[in-house]
């Protein structure tokens, strides 16, 4: 949950040298997988085509859409506040933010601070920031379940997908952690915004006095304060901001998810687009683990697991898995949706910096 957020925090996070972590972390990882199954065969199934070109360059088309449908949302849920230059540096940063740390929490306290450094009153930050969260969180707990009823056991691993495959099983179980984990935490927002905010948090301030919960006491208070105040203003809003939030995070999502079957078409013959669009959400969930920065190194791994299916070849009357192919195409989809906004971080952070801070210091 959001609370209001400390500069000198948020501005170590933000620090430039960030980077080099994730960076690490992802480029060994890689380089580990492409020196064990980097082979001749590797581009044996490769169609190389002009229609190659096409399909990476539709790839990072979309990565720009997604961008500014992002632009377009907080300007939409700030009222307009934010000018288009103003939302492009909230956003660059704020996916900064969330590539350079090892969770979504680090990307939610990085909102509050931009927003609040870009003169959005508090409590109207806190606002957008909870329903920001609880649009997100709506998005995966309602698509998961439609896409498994569409595509059925195939979706959860490549072994129910090809039954000569033994892969991802292991991580079907950590992505159902993930998910329970997801539902109950978009529940808990929805139930505290939308139902009975102050039983919500009434709720987390008892359950804060536990012996072992206790030293969580303040932050569940503010947390509690902020849900309260969200709850009352949202009831404020027209039926347009409620509708605007709605589109906007599921075509942002939709987009997010495309990008990676452009990349795998533009390299071999993807058999069920549908099937890879409903593995990235179990992807992504499991690039929320707050284990590395972003998910660097962990979605590589996962990766290599959950989609195997999709780079099946078969030799002699034997399938086998493509690794080698698998690889390149983790690092093409990472390079697009994962270092680029790390690099742009980098490059719109710095003015940011000098622009608000010069203005505090003239105020």
């Amino acid at each position: 949950m959001p609370s209001e957020p400390s500069s000198r925090d948020i501005l170590q996070t933000l620090s430039p040298t960030k980077i080099i972590l994730p960076i690490l972390i992802g480029l060994g990882v890689v380089g580990y997988m492409l020196a064990r199954n980097l082979n001749v065969d590797t581009f044996s199934n490769v169609n190389w085509s002009w229609a190659m070109l096409w399909w990476i360059a539709l790839a990072v088309l979309l990565v720009c859409f997604r961008h500014f449908l992002l632009m377009y949302r907080i300007r939409r849920l700030t009222e307009y506040q934010l000018n288009w230059w103003q939302s492009f540096n909230i956003i660059s940063i704020w996916e900064f933010g969330s590539a350079a740390t090892p969770s979504v929490v680090g990307g939610t306290a990085v909102a509050l601070f931009l927003l609040t450094k870009e003169k959005i009153k508090a409590g109207e930050t806190i606002t957008i920031v909870l329903f920001t969260i609880f649009l997100d969180g709506l998005f995966f707990i309602l698509t998961v379940p439609i896409l498994w009823l569409t595509v059925g056991k195939a979706l959860l691993a490549p072994a129910y997908a090809n039954p000569e495959l033994q892969e991802g099983i292991f991580w079907m179980y950590v992505f159902f952690i993930g998910y329970a984990f997801m539902c109950a935490y978009t529940v808990a927002i929805g139930y505290g915004l939308f139902v009975k905010p102050h039983s919500f948090r009434w709720f987390i301030i008892k359950m804060t006095k536990l012996p072992f919960l206790n030293r969580w006491q303040a932050q569940a208070q503010q947390t509690g304060d902020d849900i309260v105040f969200a709850s009352a203003e949202l009831k404020k809003k027209d039926r347009s901001f409620w509708l605007a939030g709605f589109w906007s995070t599921y075509s942002i999502w939709v987009i997010r998810f495309l990008i990676l079957n452009c990349v795998m078409a533009a390299l071999l013959v993807v058999g069920s687009h549908l099937l890879l669009f409903g593995r990235q959400l179990m992807l992504y969930i499991l690039m929320l683990l707050p284990l590395t920065p972003g998910g660097s190194g962990l979605a590589e791994v996962a990766f290599d697991k959950l989609l195997a299916d999709f780079f099946t070849v078969e030799k002699e009357g034997i399938t086998t898995v493509n690794k080698g192919l698998s690889t390149i195409v983790v690092a093409i989809w990472r390079l697009i949706t994962y270092y680029s906004y790390l690099i742009l971080g980098v490059l719109v952070l710095p003015n940011w910096l000098r622009k608000v801070l010069g203005k505090r210091k003239e105020s």
